[in-house]
């Protein structure tokens, strides 16, 4: 028995994301919601200095972006400014939600 099903999903996806727009590569655009998030991790490279990476997600519902593949370009609202990312990675989770792991251009 599921805790949560797809609706509880896009409720919140709806209440805690933002407006995002996706360039497929075979033309046109996809306006979809989206939370955004970019989360920071400290790597160590084996010396003394430690550096901070940032790996920027969205979390989408797969119905809004099933025409975006890796390579495409999305446009995220960030601190008031429209940045544009690279689709590096798609991941469903096979319950009606992706995943984009992001590359800023």
């Amino acid at each position: 028995m599921t805790v949560e099903t797809l609706d509880d999903r896009k409720v919140f996806v709806a209440d805690f994301g933002v407006a995002c727009t996706g360039s497929p590569s075979g033309g046109g655009s996809v306006s979809f919601t989206a939370i955004y998030d970019a989360q920071h991790s400290l790597e160590e490279a084996g010396g003394f200095v430690a550096f901070s990476l940032d790996q920027p997600r969205l979390t989408c519902v797969t119905s809004q972006v099933s025409s975006l593949a890796e390579g495409d370009t999305v446009t995220v609202p960030v601190d008031s400014t429209n940045t544009d990312y690279t689709v590096r990675v798609v991941m469903s989770d096979g319950t009606g939600i992706t995943e984009f792991s992001l590359e800023k251009q």
